[in-house]
């Protein structure tokens, strides 16, 4: 293959190798939120628990907010762990492709040096054979 197509899919390769980081970026950043959104959510329930434990007196206005935020809680917690599996499905796929994606260009390196290599070589030889002094060294013999 020639270097100029071996650049250019080593060009492509990087700008794959682009898209997966910011992919892993942004699946990292979500399961960051998503920790974050699960503590709030323990801090809520503990605070809302230590109301209870102290034995005041709760309206009853109180009690239903308390009972639909602990119904809401466990629909929020389960969208959070819904979503912590998808963000950590979606980082490892793309962490392997990573891997994959850095082998490719590692290779694609290695042969646009050997590319690079042969056509040095070819060019040395071709300019050897066009010196004029290999003419003249073999006339004065």
């Amino acid at each position: 293959m020639k270097p100029e197509t071996l650049a250019r899919l080593d060009l492509l390769a990087a700008q794959r190798e682009a898209k997966v980081l910011e992919t892993i970026s942004r699946q990292t950043a979500t399961l960051e939120q998503a920790a974050y959104q699960r503590g709030m959510l323990t801090s809520y329930r503990d605070r809302l628990t230590a109301s209870w434990q102290g034995g005041e007196v709760v309206s009853a206005a109180q009690a239903r907010r308390a009972g639909q935020f602990a119904a809401g809680a466990l629909g929020a917690e389960s969208q959070i762990a819904a979503t912590e599996i998808r963000a950590k499905e979606q980082l490892e796929a793309a962490i392997a492709d990573l891997a994959r994606l850095k082998l490719h260009r590692r290779k694609l390196a290695e042969r646009l040096r050997e590319a690079r290599r042969r056509m040095l070589a070819v060019a040395e030889l071709k300019a050897a054979q066009d010196l004029p002094w290999c003419r003249a060294v073999s006339d004065v013999s």
